[in-house]
């Protein structure tokens, strides 16, 4: 498979047609342990990196026993010190203090986030914590208060592979959505009708599967809704109690009902799978396998474990058509690097400010339909910036000042978890099998011994050889600096 014209072809133009496989949701080799190969693929995809410990682990475990410890991380992070004091209660000299103070605090929780990030370890949380992130965008700009930011992520963190029914129901009273979408200030009356338009477009339907009619009816029934200190409170004398006309059904309807009736429809299951689909298989959707997904979702009264248990053990999942052919993401690049190569000593204002160059600033979606990713993460602007990101990461410096991190990634303990070290062709082999999602082919390997030897015979190469580190980093940034590294 040559994967450095597919992902040319991704960059070029937009993909509209799913991967030519044949397989289905039947579960992958369900008695046997992951491969190395099929270890690589199920963290790359379900993690935001995946580091040599991590692989050693999921070797061990049947894709279910995997799949299973992936979904297994319930401990709750410590918050940032201010992040549940109430908004309401605190005071500030003036205006611009308050906007100053609140600008750092959302500097401090984009930090908080990557290093929960770059934490996760053999878990598949923080990925489906940005999933839904990106599901139900709101942007610190318009939400203004970072305690709010902070309650939507802890909640996607809690709920992250819950019931998506509950979920959409605990976006209905969240602080940041009611701000976001004007909620907040819809009466009977005077209903505003941009939440309740993205719930039925972006959230729960898609487009064409509801009327103006139904958003009309809808903002009515979701009336009533106010931030009371750290959560959103209904008040019944602001709620519009009137008989409503919604998507076929009749009555005096609430916020309840309405979600109710959204998730009677098969669509609903139908969106959210599709999304699914996108996330962790491939951005163009297998109609019959998301059918499949829908199915599965409602018939487990929408929770979404067991729809990825399903998806992410299958055959389909583990196809060879599906592996390589994923952009990474901002945060999968920037991330994975530290991950891969057991590096915790990244400045995370630094990875911060990266990912947002490459068009991710977290917390701060650009619109209220998230990032569209895939093919758009890479552009002439991004992709010889990641370029130069990997090469002065591998240094141990930040490419925005050219100042070194606290520490250099350690190259030489690196080269030393790989038992084939003592030869330099295995060695590069095994090294561009684990950091890209498929092994490169017989130019490319040359290319890549190249780079590790430095023009010195083959015969010569040991970790005791002089000059040793420099020729690590640059086999290390010969590897992440190909398009094949773009791709999971």
């Amino acid at each position: 498979m040559n994967r450095r014209e597919f992902f040319w072809r991704l960059v070029r133009q937009n993909p509209k047609e799913p991967l030519a496989t044949s397989s289905g949701l039947d579960p992958y080799r369900p008695e046997s342990t992951l491969s190395r190969e099929d270890a690589l693929h199920l963290l790359g995809r379900t993690t935001f990196g995946v580091s040599r410990a991590d692989v050693e682990r999921a070797m061990t475990m049947t894709p279910r026993q995997a799949i299973s410890a992936l979904l297994s991380n319930t401990t709750q992070p410590t918050p940032p010190a201010w992040a549940t004091v109430d908004p309401a209660t605190e005071s500030f000299p003036s205006p611009d203090a308050r906007l100053q103070e609140y600008y750092r605090r959302y500097a401090e929780l984009q930090r908080w986030w990557l290093q929960l990030m770059i934490n996760d370890g053999f878990s598949i949380r923080e990925k489906l914590v940005f999933f839904w992130h990106n599901h139900y965008c709101s942007d610190y700009l318009k939400v203004y208060y970072p305690q709010y930011m902070y309650l939507q992520n802890q909640t996607f963190r809690q709920m992250a592979w819950g019931n998506v029914r509950e979920l959409a129901r605990a976006m209905v009273a969240d602080p940041a959505m009611l701000i976001y979408l004007d909620n907040v200030a819809s009466i009977k009356g005077n209903p505003n009708e941009n939440f309740a338009r993205e719930l039925l477009e972006l959230f729960t339907l898609g487009v064409n599967h509801y009327t103006e009619r139904d958003i009309v009816e809808a903002a009515r029934a979701l009336t009533g809704w106010r931030i009371q200190g750290m959560r959103g409170v209904f008040n019944p004398q602001l709620w519009d109690p009137g008989v409503k006309e919604f998507l076929g059904q009749r009555g005096n309807f609430n916020a309840d009902d309405i979600i109710r009736i959204i998730f009677e429809q098969d669509q609903a299951a139908r969106f959210i799978a599709t999304k699914i689909y996108r996330t962790f298989v491939y951005d163009v959707p297998n109609p019959d396998i998301v059918e499949q997904l829908a199915q599965l979702l409602k018939a487990n009264n929408y929770e979404l474990r067991p729809v990825l248990e399903v998806l992410l053990a299958s055959e389909h999942f583990f196809d060879p058509q599906v592996r390589g052919a994923i952009i990474k993401s901002p945060i999968e690049f920037i991330v994975g690097m530290c991950r891969q190569l057991n590096f915790d000593q990244l400045p995370l204002d630094y990875g911060v400010e990266r990912m947002a160059k490459l068009t991710l600033e977290l917390l701060n979606p650009p619109t209220v339909e998230g990032w569209k990713g895939h093919h758009l993460w890479i552009n002439t602007n991004t992709y010889p910036l990641r370029e130069r990101i990997a090469e002065y990461f591998v240094e141990g410096k930040r490419n925005d000042n050219f100042q070194n991190f606290p520490a250099a990634p350690n190259v030489r303990a690196f080269a030393e978890s790989f038992s084939s070290n003592a030869s330099a062709r295995d060695f590069v082999r095994d090294v561009a099998r684990f950091l890209l999602a498929l092994e490169p082919g017989p130019k490319t390997q040359e290319y890549l011994l190249d780079a590790l030897l430095l023009g010195a015979p083959e015969y010569e190469w040991s970790l005791s050889m002089p000059n040793v580190e420099l020729r690590l980093r640059s086999l290390l940034k010969a590897i992440m600096t190909l398009p094949e590294y773009q791709l999971l």
